[in-house]
């Protein structure tokens, strides 16, 4: 598997795990606004719904800025979308870092911090420009997937001429958000702040290897 692809698939699963550390500790989602928006919506005839709309505030707000940042550049891994996925890397670490030294009690800022953080992922992934990819809202991932599955095997099976896009890539995405839900889900179970880190630390890694693969590539 090519190492920029592996990078999409650590971007994924970074994404997966803070909506479940998110959701399960105050019942948002940084990364997943089709979620929050359902969130948001059931939360405001009570009243509610503050944690929420600052979620979905900041990630438009953090999709806004990336997307100013990275959009001058042609699409690929440009240093600058590089760049943004670091930024976004910052605000994941500090927010782990502050919540654990606070003990929550700037959970609505560092929340706020967190989905910014994922605008910046999303828009830098859009300015990739892999066709049918996205890190943080999965679900249209998941149906190109399987959209490029059915095509797979009606072309195997001879009903098809031209070669379908492969499939894979779009579904090992989605799982890997799917993984990195579950390993969010153990901030419950396992003692100390590591699942609550491991978004940043994953974001970390993607940036070091997308970074070492393009200064290699050119």
């Amino acid at each position: 598997m090519p190492a920029f692809h592996v990078c999409l698939l650590l971007l994924s699963v970074a994404a997966g795990c803070v909506d479940a550390v998110a959701f399960l500790g105050a019942g948002v989602f940084p990364a997943n606004m089709t979620g929050n928006s359902v969130v948001l919506a059931l939360a405001l005839p009570q009243g509610g719904g503050g944690l929420s709309a600052l979620a979905l505030g900041c990630f438009c707000l953090g999709a806004a800025a990336g997307w100013r940042l990275v959009a001058a550049e042609k699409p690929g891994w440009s240093g600058r979308v590089i760049g943004a996925l670091a930024l976004a890397t910052v605000l994941v670490l500090g927010s782990a870092g502050a919540l654990a030294l606070s003990g929550g009690h700037f959970l609505p800022w560092l929340l706020g911090a967190t989905a910014m953080a994922m605008g910046l992922q999303s828009a830098a992934v859009q300015q990739v420009g892999v066709p049918g990819v996205a890190t943080v809202f999965v679900t249209g991932t998941l149906m190109t997937g399987i959209s490029r599955l059915v095509t797979t095997v009606r072309r195997h099976a001879g009903t098809l001429l031209a070669p379908p896009p492969n499939p894979w890539l779009p579904l090992l995405t989605w799982a890997a958000y799917f993984t990195g839900a579950v390993l969010g889900g153990l901030h419950r179970v396992l003692p100390g702040g590591l699942p609550i880190a491991l978004p940043g630390l994953l974001l970390a890694a993607a940036v070091v290897l997308a970074e070492r693969t393009r200064r290699s590539s050119q």
